[in-house]
């Protein structure tokens, strides 16, 4: 993983250029918020059931202290795209596209790119993910901004849904399970 800083190096990364092999939408747990799932729920009309999945503990390489986390009664899981039978995102069809690709969640947008805000908003860290194989190029063009935009995008959004994911850490009334944490988050099950 390559991982100067937002001033250093800015144009290599901005002529990245995905090659659309599919590898990023297969095998890997995408996180999702409260945000994406009500994107996809209302711009795909699929229902929540579909293709939300709570990945538990043991199944996930994610940090023990990490806000992710979301308490059951039978333990912790993060909430995630589902995946079909041999591991490739429900929403990847056979020639490698995504079908939902306006709707898709802002984890998606910002891929392959690893990026940081401060608090203020500005850009603080920029690399490239090596959680899969990325057969990229580098003749692309993307715009700065847009990459900043969807940053600070993933950085409300991101925020906004681990606080309701720490007060659902705290509640202590009845038994905490999966389809009551979608319903607590205002969805249909």
């Amino acid at each position: 993983m390559a991982s100067p800083g937002p001033d250093d190096d800015w144009q290599r990364y901005l002529n990245f250029r995905c090659t659309g092999c599919g590898n990023c939408c297969r095998r890997t747990h995408v996180l999702i918020t409260e945000d994406d799932v009500r994107r996809i729920e209302r711009g795909a009309g699929r229902p929540v059931s579909e293709f939300v999945r709570f990945v538990p503990e043991e199944d996930m390489a994610l940090e023990k202290r990490s806000p992710w986390w979301i308490r059951f009664s039978g333990g912790r899981a993060a909430m995630t795209l589902r995946h079909r039978p041999g591991g490739a995102c429900v929403f990847l069809d056979d020639a490698d596209r995504c079908t939902i690709y306006e709707h898709r969640p802002v984890t998606c947008r910002e891929h392959p790119f690893e990026l940081e805000v401060s608090a203020g908003g500005a850009l603080e860290f920029i690399a490239l993910s090596d959680i899969v194989e990325c057969p990229h190029d580098w003749d692309g063009c993307i715009s700065r901004r847009d990459l900043v935009a969807v940053a600070r995008w993933n950085q409300r959004q991101s925020d906004a849904y681990l606080d309701d994911v720490q007060r659902w850490n705290r509640r202590r009334k009845g038994r905490k399970t999966r389809p009551g944490f979608l319903r607590y988050l205002g969805f249909e099950v």
